[in-house]
């Protein structure tokens, strides 16, 4: 990780995760104490990058924005893609949500996590699908009470914050939402997306950064910058009982494409490259 000490002169690898911090505020944090950590964070970044003997990145996509933003050679980065995993948890239903339709979204409400989207192409949903539901699956954290106090003033109705769920509760969640949905700006892999499609979920995803490269053909993909956009495609998912099917099983497929194992292997690799080289 970049986050190390600036100065030490040891050979070091070090894993990219993404570069999203450098290009997005947290409205929950103090605006210029937020600026002036994002400076530091992009002179360490490019100093660490420079003095690493390798370098991996879960993506091709954070690979060539890595590339891009520190001007280093392609050839000393390994891309490792990460893979998902059944939750060990058996199954807890929500009850109040047992028998009812809804879509989810499960993570951090961050601003490149464009929840305020995801919220807009849920009010466009409801003309016609008023007893559909929202469920915003994470911690309550100060950007989610922001978005729920809006979702109160706004006046919409069927969007439920979960706060803090267990894994039970998510694995029953993901087996049963009419889809999963990815609305982000910007991510490094995208791990939630392959982890609902191994339970069997619907994706509808972003279209943007390492969002197509992960997914692949197993998602619907929508712009994230247009909420009509999206809220139409979620529509063609939940409408249509055979494009969902064809999602599901497609995703079932794409999850096996992507290995722990293979990944630690990987990461073995350039650490004993690392150690040999003098």
């Amino acid at each position: 990780m970049p986050q190390q000490p600036a100065w030490y002169g040891g050979r070091v690898v070090t894993t990219m995760q993404d570069l999203t911090t450098l290009r997005f505020r947290n409205p929950a944090k103090n605006a210029v104490v937020f600026w002036f950590k994002q400076q530091i964070y992009a002179w360490l970044i490019r100093r660490v990058v420079r003095k690493s003997v390798a370098l991996i990145a879960i993506s091709e996509f954070v690979k060539r924005d890595v590339m891009a933003f520190c001007q280093v050679p392609e050839e000393k980065i390994t891309v490792t893609l990460e893979a998902a995993d059944v939750l060990a948890e058996a199954a807890e239903p929500m009850l109040k949500l047992v028998d009812k339709q809804f879509i989810m979204y499960v993570g951090r409400p961050t601003p490149h996590k464009n929840l305020g989207r995801l919220i807009d192409a849920f009010a466009l949903l409801q003309a016609a699908h008023p007893d559909l539901l929202l469920v915003l699956a994470g911690k309550k954290d100060a950007n989610y009470r922001a978005h729920e106090a809006a979702v109160v003033k706004r006046g919409l109705k069927n969007v439920l914050f979960t706060d803090f769920i267990p894994d039970s509760q998510l694995r029953w969640l993901y087996e049963h939402c009419a889809a999963y949905v990815f609305p982000s700006l910007s991510e490094g892999f995208g791990l939630p997306g392959l982890e609902a499609m191994l339970h069997g979920a619907p994706v509808v995803s972003s279209n943007a950064t390492c969002l197509p490269e992960v997914h692949g053909d197993a998602a619907h993909y929508f712009d994230p910058l247009d909420a009509g956009d999206m809220a139409q495609k979620i529509a063609e998912v939940i409408d249509n009982p055979t494009l969902r099917n064809e999602l599901i099983a497609k995703g079932r497929s794409r999850t096996a494409a992507f290995s722990w194992q293979r990944m630690a292997e990987q990461t073995l690799a350039v650490y004993d490259k690392a150690l040999k080289t003098s």
